[in-house]
């Protein structure tokens, strides 16, 4: 086996252990009852399937022989930005899930902190 079957093989598991993230994700998505849920369930695709899949065509095109610097500098800004953009996308979306204050299924937590948070936004007078 070659350097390149050898880099293709493992670019194809990279990007198969990334499409497996997103199909527990879609599974979980679909037994999530509420938004808060649904929210918290995104994690393991932004977080680790999009990455691999970023990372899998990367290890392929160097397998390949195409990769050039600019390339990899493009594909790690992106596994850069893919995670520090869903962190803060997930945090926003969640925030906006609870101040929707729409019913929460049974199995969620709900928040611990809610006895000191004013949900209309206003400030805290000193």
């Amino acid at each position: 086996m070659s350097a390149g079957d050898l880099g293709a093989v493992v670019a194809g598991l990279l990007m198969l252990l990334g499409a497996l993230f997103f199909l527990v994700t879609a599974l979980g998505m679909l037994r999530s009852r509420d938004a808060i849920s649904r929210v918290n369930n995104l994690s393991p695709a932004t977080g680790a399937g999009l990455p691999l899949v970023i990372i899998g065509a990367a290890v392929h095109d160097l397998s390949a022989g195409d990769l050039t610097v600019l390339d990899g500098v493009k594909a790690a800004l992106a596994v850069g930005a893919a995670l520090v953009v869903s962190s803060v996308a997930s945090n926003m979306l969640g925030r906006a899930a609870y101040r929707s204050q729409t019913e929460l299924d049974p199995r969620t937590v709900g928040n611990a902190l809610e006895p000191f948070e004013e949900l209309e936004g206003h400030e805290h007078e000193e």
